[in-house]
């Protein structure tokens, strides 16, 4: 029943069939100028064990680069991805760095040491149910982390720092988006003349860990319920060697502090991906919808079109948004504020510190959790 697809993801892993179940196949090139950018470029990659931060990684290698650091907290990741590079995973040359970006004197020492000229900074918390639950955890990688590897890129003068962002940080209704959201503003606030700053926004990219097609890969193959949230709810997706690709591609553009958003084609129904993951499966697992969870929107968006001007750019798939900046010594006094703050805090006291910062000010989803609400077969 299975083969059509564990035949691919069993050899290389459910990132191969994403293609397949968006039906489309992107070639990955680059232009003149991202092989410029990196050649002979001393390159730092936060989360380079996540998915998109490997893939970053992956593909800054064949652009020539001096070296290629590789930054990650989870020592599993970073053994199977010099494995997957070097046919070891000994874990002893200088490239592979154990750290954790909310440390900020270790990231702030690590910066010295290597004095990198490019920072790919793709390591965050990502999970929007979790994030809910537990927003000081939010609070601590997304902005914390995100001052602390920027500030110590600045300061070690980093050529370019590219921080990545996610299509929830635009009109935030969550703590993941509204972290996110902070997350670019103080990205911008570091942005100097010697010093390149951007931050580069997309949505959901399958076959990443802990994603759609990780479930749908479990669910159907132990004969169990898939579960989707709401029978209407849509996403971009995009593959993740395209992403990776395209921050790329936005990295050339990088200059002042502003906002890239990826090109990625129209929305598409949560459910349809699923139905045709079963097609291709020659499966028949029932379908039970969840109800949407607190900070889901139906519909995400890419652009707060309320806050947010979009301007072309040179690269036909990839737009530019700029949006008005608060004082940079106010702003950031109340990011150290929050930050200092996360511990003592009640949840409910952080959010409201978090909205706060999070301009505009966040939007009723009305996504109460609830129970199933209906089924398919």
């Amino acid at each position: 029943m299975f083969d059509n697809i564990s035949g691919i993801a069993s050899q290389s892993g459910t990132s191969d069939i994403a293609p397949l179940l968006l039906e489309r196949g992107r070639q990955i090139s680059y232009g003149a100028g991202a092989r410029a950018l990196v050649h002979g470029k001393i390159v730092l990659v936060t989360g380079a064990g996540g998915s998109i931060g490997s893939e970053v990684v992956r593909q800054v290698r064949t652009l020539q680069p001096a070296a290629v650091y590789l930054l990650d907290h989870d020592e599993g990741a970073l053994h199977s991805l010099q494995l997957e590079l070097h046919g070891h995973g000994l874990l002893t040359d200088p490239f592979v760095l154990l750290a954790d970006i909310r440390d900020a004197d270790t990231i702030s020492r690590l910066f010295a040491d290597i004095r990198p000229d490019i920072v790919f900074h793709a390591a965050a918390h990502k999970h929007l149910p979790l994030l809910e639950r537990f927003p000081a955890e939010g609070v601590k990688a997304n902005i914390g982390g995100t001052r602390n590897v920027v500030a110590a890129a600045a300061a070690t003068g980093a050529e370019l720092v590219v921080n990545i962002s996610t299509d929830k940080a635009a009109h935030p209704t969550s703590v993941l988006g509204a972290t996110k959201r902070v997350a670019e503003d103080i990205a911008a606030c570091y942005a100097t003349s010697r010093t390149r700053v951007a931050s580069v926004r997309f949505g959901n990219v399958l076959g990443s860990r802990g994603s759609l097609l990780h479930s749908l890969k479990w669910q159907v193959s132990n004969a169990r319920d898939i579960t989707v949230t709401d029978p209407a709810a849509t996403r971009f997706f995009m593959t993740i060697p395209e992403a990776a690709s395209l921050v790329i591609e936005a990295a050339v553009l990088a200059g002042g502090g502003e906002t890239y958003v990826l090109d990625m084609g129209r929305p598409i129904r949560i459910l349809d991906l699923v139905r045709r993951y079963l097609d291709l499966a020659e499966a028949e697992n029932r379908v039970v919808f969840t109800g949407l969870r607190n900070g889901e929107k139906l519909h995400e968006q890419l652009v707060d079109s309320s806050q947010e001007a979009v301007t072309a750019t040179t690269h036909p798939r990839i737009t530019r948004i700029d949006r008005r900046t608060s004082d940079r010594v106010t702003f950031l006094d109340a990011v150290d504020e929050l930050c200092k703050a996360v511990s003592s805090l009640s949840s409910a006291e952080l959010r409201g510190m978090l909205w706060m910062l999070a301009d505009p000010q966040p939007v009723s989803t009305d996504t109460q959790p609830g129970p199933l609400l209906e089924s398919v077969a």
